[in-house]
């Protein structure tokens, strides 16, 4: 179970007051009793955080998950370059380095196109 922001606030603070993990765990246990106490390599980590980062709070969001690849900013301005040379170009025929799902992410999601066909009616009488 993840620690909370006052958890990891009073595992931050106990150790610069007392500069030792063993007292801070003691502290958690006293402070938190509902709460198994975190291990020493967890409240290591939680103090590296706050020295390196400047804050304890968990900082995954952005970070966490797969890297971008397909629609990175070198292939959005490939596709665009194409598109702009050529309006009629097709996801199958572009010659590009990108996969057709990928051209046409790149043309919504990046470059908000919609792509569409003109459709010829014919005239009612």
């Amino acid at each position: 179970m993840q620690l909370t922001k006052e958890q990891r606030t009073f595992i931050v603070e106990k150790y610069f007051q007392a500069k030792s993990f063993q007292q801070v765990i003691q502290s958690f246990q006293e402070h938190f009793p509902e709460r198994q106490s975190p291990k020493k390599v967890t409240t290591g980590r939680n103090v590296t955080r706050y020295r390196t980062e400047g804050t304890s709070l968990n900082l995954n969001k952005g970070r966490s998950g797969r890297k971008r690849t397909g629609r990175s900013e070198e292939n959005v301005r490939i596709v665009q370059g194409a598109l702009t040379e050529n309006p009629q170009i097709s996801a199958r025929k572009s010659g590009l380095d990108v996969t057709k799902s990928t051209f046409n992410r790149i043309i919504t999601l990046d470059l908000k196109w919609h792509p569409y066909k003109m459709h010829v009616r014919k005239a009612k009488n």
